[in-house]
């Protein structure tokens, strides 16, 4: 998941630099918090809440994304959005797995896509 969502965020770079935009570059408040939460927890405790917390962002992140392919304005976008939703798709997969939720991916995930 780390190499997917780098290499998303470096295309994303490019495109937001090409149209003028500067994206941001460091953690906002919420998930500064988030991230101090986590960094307290160990063993089970932090594979419960992390594997929680990745099912919920890619619901939300295929939401948003799925939204942004079929109704964005901006041409650049919509493509990106398309490129990597099934990436996304298949994270959330993954997020199922991890949750023990039904019709997740059975096939092996043991990579760091």
């Amino acid at each position: 998941m780390v190499d997917d969502h780098s290499k998303a965020n470096m295309e994303l770079q490019q495109i937001a630099s090409t149209k003028g935009l500067t994206l941001p570059t460091g953690l906002d408040e919420k998930h500064k918090n988030e991230l101090a939460k986590y960094s307290k927890m160990t063993g089970p405790e932090f594979d419960k809440a992390y594997s929680k917390a990745m099912l919920s962002d890619h619901v939300k992140d295929v939401a948003a994304f799925e939204k942004e392919s079929t109704k964005g304005n901006d041409a650049d976008i919509k493509a990106f959005a398309s490129k990597t939703l099934p990436t996304l798709r298949e994270h959330l997969d993954m997020a199922k797995a991890m949750n023990g939720q039904k019709g997740a991916a059975t096939k092996n995930s043991n990579s760091n896509n």
